[in-house]
């Protein structure tokens, strides 16, 4: 694996038990603003995936693999001992891969939108073809992928419309190098397999870019918490935010 000490971005909210958050791809800390005041005896620590918000691009292209070892090290600097974590789309592929870690002390994993299948060839395609799209035209790609993760996207236009000029900020090469580490991630499917109850799954009904039914089914065969929310797409975080809160706080405090 290869190793990076790079010390990335982070916010630390609250007090209480600590809990990593990692956003998603083209998100940022502002991604948790509106979760984290429902958090009970949290101590949240938001980081800042290599290139986005805050944080800087890697010093060589980035994998999941180096992606991991950035909030790895961030991690370890903070002295942090025992902690859960939550992870976002691209944040839970990288929460899959710190699993892994014997030498992290994780105590159970959130997945919010999240799956550990590796890409199928498809959608490798797809995100070639993105990735084509970003080098010329950033902000066609971004309005509409952004508008696309929200089931009914007409009501939380002042939020997307945030979304996307904070994305915009992020350089093409950010989003491109990201698109490629996501293409090229493995499957994790074993991570689930050995964690069981200590994963949780928070899914939407209506997400997308996951088919529910079919990781409902891999969470039922691994003993893993699936939780399904009605009337949401990939953003349960602004969608339905009580009840991700609800699903957070309540698995946290079986440790």
């Amino acid at each position: 694996m290869i190793k990076n000490q790079n010390i990335l971005n982070y916010r630390i909210v609250g007090n209480g038990y600590p809990v990593v958050f990692l956003h998603g791809f083209l998100e940022s800390n502002s991604m948790w603003k509106s979760l984290l005041p429902e958090l009970e005896k949290i101590r949240a620590i938001c980081i800042e995936l290599p290139g986005h918000g805050e944080s800087p691009l890697l010093s060589t292209p980035l994998q999941l693999e180096t992606i991991t070892d950035s909030v790895k090290s961030t991690i370890k600097s903070l002295n942090i001992e025992q902690f859960s974590i939550v992870g976002h789309s691209l944040g839970g592929y990288v929460a899959l891969h710190l699993a892994e870690d014997k030498n992290l002390n994780i105590d159970r994993l959130t997945l919010l939108h999240s799956h550990p299948w590796a890409d199928p060839k498809n959608k490798k395609r797809d995100r070639d073809r993105v990735a084509k799209i970003v080098e010329y035209n950033k902000l066609m790609f971004l309005n509409e992928a952004i508008p696309s993760l929200y089931y009914e996207p007409q009501f939380f236009e002042t939020k997307i419309n945030q979304l996307i000029e904070e994305a915009n900020e992020m350089s093409e090469q950010a989003i491109i190098q990201t698109l490629i580490a996501m293409r090229d991630r493995e499957e994790k499917v074993k991570v689930l397999e050995d964690w069981k109850d200590k994963i949780s799954i928070i899914q939407g009904e209506f997400d997308s870019l996951i088919d529910a039914q079919k990781l409902e089914k891999l969470a039922e065969e691994n003993g893993n918490e699936f939780n399904l929310i009605r009337s949401i797409g990939h953003m349960g975080h602004h969608e339905n935010k009580i009840e991700v809160a609800r699903l957070v706080n309540s698995f946290v405090s079986k440790i």
